[in-house]
């Protein structure tokens, strides 16, 4: 038995105490290095802007002015060409920032090479980003997980009271009522968001200045923001509009935009639809037939397969672009 003890002992004596152990026992004496949580971004789109102000020339970004003392992002280019064209005035999707790479980088970029200002808007987020849309609300939901169930046999017999479920020891909680969440009005919501695109459209136009030809770019969304605008007659007969990409948002009736191109008349479109799409090729057909029934010999549509990775697709967009207006 002792020869057995003895390797055991000599092993004790020559080890230090506490080498090699675990810190569990309480023998590292190290703090714990363990990395701080780090906090997701809660407004996604001004995470964006704030990496954008850090990668584009200071020369390029504009802080122009809104009411009650406010401010908004907007990038500008001057033209690079002795006697310039015109201005381009650049409105990005729903969510997407001022020189987003698909479709509104090529044009802010490329366009001023050939004789074209461009000035591209950071706009107010319509739709909610990076956010789970809640599809109960918490008062129903509640009511669900707590609603009653008759007590056990047992515990009644034996007079203790019954939690839901069958659990004992607890008295069993009343009913809750259920919470009514109020849904915003999708229309509502609509008219107050296209109040601050067009705070933002002219404020971007005073900037710009009243003399030049100007030109109106609206990618996604930004077509049924301005609805409302155009139909107002604010842009001039002989200006170039540019759509790219039409979308509808929520509590915008996605055939109203036919009404609108019928009002607009005879007047300078380009329309460049994702044809990959079925949905855009639906929509670029109904807008089709609303400029043949306008008499809108003007109007110019393109499908173009978008591929934001692809340095050729917005190559040819930037060009196939210019070609038109310069073909004005």
């Amino acid at each position: 038995m002792n020869k057995l003890l003895l390797p055991f002992l000599l092993l004790l004596i020559i080890l230090p105490v506490g080498a090699n152990m675990p810190s569990g026992f309480g023998f590292d004496d190290e703090e714990d290095e363990t990395p701080p949580v780090v906090r997701s971004e809660p407004d996604p789109m001004r995470a964006m802007l704030t990496a954008l102000i850090a990668e584009v020339p200071s020369v390029q970004q504009v802080n122009l002015p809104l009411a009650e003392d406010q401010q908004f992002l907007a990038l500008e280019i001057k033209a690079l060409r002795p006697r310039p064209r015109g201005q381009l005035l650049i409105l990005p999707a729903d969510g997407l920032h001022p020189d987003w790479p698909q479709a509104i980088a090529p044009v802010r970029r490329n366009l001023p090479e050939y004789g074209w200002t461009t000035l591209s808007l950071s706009l107010p987020v319509y739709k909610a980003l990076g956010v789970a849309p809640r599809t109960l609300p918490p008062g129903p939901l509640l009511a669900r997980m707590t609603s009653k169930i008759q007590p056990l046999d047992n515990a009644t017999e034996k007079g203790e009271a019954a939690m839901p479920g069958g659990m004992l020891g607890m008295q069993e909680e009343e009913e809750e009522a259920p919470v009514v969440v109020e849904r915003e009005d999708p229309a509502v919501r609509l008219t107050a968001h296209r109040e601050l695109i067009e705070a933002r459209v002219a404020a971007a136009l005073e900037h710009l200045g009243p003399g030049g030809r100007k030109g109106l770019v609206l990618q996604g969304e930004s077509v049924y923001w301005l609805q409302p605008w155009l139909e107002a007659g604010n842009l001039n007969r002989r200006s170039p509009l540019i759509l790219l990409q039409v979308e509808s948002p929520e509590g915008a009736d996605a055939s109203s935009l036919v009404t609108t191109l019928q009002q607009l008349g005879n007047r300078p479109i380009l329309d460049i639809y994702d044809a990959r799409n079925a949905r855009q090729q639906y929509l670029a057909d109904e807008r089709k037939a609303a400029y043949r029934r306008a008499g809108n010999r003007q109007a110019v549509q393109m499908p173009m397969n978008f591929d934001q990775s692809s340095a050729v697709a917005n190559h040819w967009l930037a060009q196939r672009i210019e070609g038109w207006l310069r073909s004005l």
